[in-house]
């Protein structure tokens, strides 16, 4: 991936071959379907050869709003409005390649629900996220919190 992930992909309830290795995701485009928008995302790694029906991509994947809580996570909000070190939870669907630079997406997430990070999850050597120490987390929420004040004087 040349530009850097706009969110990150790793854990969740589905497809073992997609949901069990983290992710880059980079928004490539949105689809209209079923009264739903569903995000273009590329996927890096991408997924392995055989995992899905040809004519599938299995480096680009479809992800839509899911109002269910990310595991072990209090919001719900949705996945491409997350700020630095928030997570929330996306449903996941098959893209088809029409050719052409077009893309469709499946009858309906076939692929399960994943976890999304918005900043790239430390991984330990059994593949758990590893949680940032207090003071760091702590330092974080500082920064970000006069960050926000910066930008809306009346927020304290």
């Amino acid at each position: 991936m040349n530009q850097p992930a706009d969110f990150y992909l790793y854990q969740g309830l589905g497809n073992d071959a997609v949901v069990r290795t983290l992710r880059a995701c980079r928004k490539i485009g949105a689809v209209e379907h079923g009264g739903k928008t569903v995000v273009l995302v590329t996927v890096e790694p991408s997924i392995p050869a055989g995992i899905f029906a040809p004519g599938v991509r299995s480096d680009v994947i479809g992800m839509s709003h899911d109002a269910a809580k990310p595991f072990g996570k209090p919001s719900a909000k949705p996945f491409d409005r997350l700020a630095p070190g928030e997570t929330a939870s996306a449903l996941l669907w098959e893209v088809y390649d029409f050719g052409g630079g077009k893309y469709g997406v499946a009858l309906e997430p076939t692929l399960g629900r994943a976890n999304i990070h918005r900043s790239k999850p430390a991984l330990d050597s059994q593949g758990n996220i590893m949680a940032a120490p207090a003071a760091a987390r702590s330092m974080v929420n500082a920064i970000i919190r006069a960050l926000e004040s910066e930008t809306n004087p009346t927020k304290k």
